[in-house]
């Protein structure tokens, strides 16, 4: 994937510095190409603006109240950086969520109409009363090399692995987190490890998804089964807190929309995350 060589190579030179070519070794599988939406770059990504449903669909609501629009995005603008895992090659996608509070967190089975993807062929549709619309925002796809969370599981297991790993690489992590996105930037992003805001997005997503309580008194043990099945929830869509767009979903807050590669897009999970 010759759009993301350079990253490739310059994370490798930057991890050089700090650790031994073993852990470099076991560390640079653990990458994940990814897309950031934001200034500059060669594919323009629109979020906010003007609704888009296919033809006949009924406006998507949730708890009597309707969803809002937060964006479509083109697929296939985007097959020009190759193949990134959990991002669709083809096709198109409208974003919904029922964003104003009280807004559903994804840590309910209960809550699953609280967000909607609509894909296929998709028009212009005007939105009910009390539905918001968020301002037309031209963004640009720029691909780059994301790097796990110090929370994420694989993480935890080099630590085990190689003691005092998890000091040296919070400081790398920091080091090319503000590298890929600077502090005024929005972390908007498609595919890739999301930048988490408190933990792990998969066990979220599994136990959520499957009527499973998030807040049981310690972390559920997980079988291999269901380890598993933790791994293959992946990121597809993290959209930040924006004050071009209007959205704040906390301080900091981010919106995760998450697929599993066998299921189709309208069955994707979301979770918040926010302080």
């Amino acid at each position: 994937m010759e759009h993301f060589a350079a990253h490739y190579r310059r994370l490798r030179s930057l991890l050089a510095v700090f650790l031994t070519p073993e852990i470099i070794a076991a560390l640079l599988p653990l990458t994940r190409p990814a897309l950031r939406l934001g200034p500059g770059g060669d594919v323009p990504v629109h979020l906010g603006g003007a609704p888009m449903l296919p033809p006949g669909e009924p406006w998507p609501r949730w708890d009597g109240r309707p969803l809002d629009f937060l964006g479509a995005i083109d697929f296939a603008d985007l097959a020009r950086f190759g193949e990134i895992a959990g991002v669709p090659s083809s096709g198109k996608a409208a974003f919904y969520y029922a964003s104003e509070t009280p807004r559903p967190w994804g840590d309910a089975a209960t809550q699953r109409d609280g967000w909607r993807i609509f894909t296929g062929d998709l028009r212009g549709a005007g939105p009910p009363p009390g539905a918001l619309t968020y301002p037309r925002t031209r963004l640009h796809a720029t691909p780059f090399l994301s790097l796990p969370s110090q929370q994420e599981p694989a993480v935890r297991r080099l630590e085990a692995a190689y003691t005092g790993f998890l000091s040296v690489y919070e400081q790398l992590h920091a080091a090319w987190s503000q590298h890929s996105w600077p502090d005024d930037m929005p972390a908007h992003q498609l595919g890739g490890w999301p930048a988490l805001v408190q933990r792990p997005i998969g066990p979220d997503c599994l136990y959520a998804s499957t009527g499973r309580p998030l807040d049981s008194p310690g972390p559920p043990p997980l079988s291999p089964d269901e380890q598993r099945a933790v791994e293959e929830w992946r990121l597809l869509l993290q959209l930040d807190s924006d004050r071009r767009l209007g959205w704040y979903w906390g301080d900091p807050g981010r919106v995760y929309f998450c697929a599993r590669p066998t299921d189709p897009l309208e069955q994707t999970w979301l979770t918040l995350q926010a302080t």
